[in-house]
């Protein structure tokens, strides 16, 4: 039980960073359509990167929240408080 614990606990850090990383490639994607819809040289890729990265960081912040959580919910048990 513990091992399967502690890889679903691993998947779910590995989608976090998939998450992160998907997001700033989405916000690269739509900033270069945008630059090359208005003629602008890096202003909308720049800004979508940024803001894509923030958003990234905010869920996998969240996400290891969560996991915090859990972790302590499990040390409480096992300490029986």
């Amino acid at each position: 039980m513990k091992s399967s614990t502690h890889r679903h606990d691993l998947i779910r850090g590995w989608s976090a960073s998939g998450d992160l990383f998907a997001s700033v490639l989405a916000g690269l994607l739509i900033g270069l359509g945008l630059d090359a819809v208005f003629g602008t040289t890096p202003a909308f890729v720049v800004v979508f990167i940024v803001v894509a990265a923030i958003g990234g960081f905010l869920r996998m912040y969240g996400e290891s929240e969560e996991l915090e959580e859990q972790a302590r919910e499990a040390i409480r048990i096992r300490d029986g408080v």
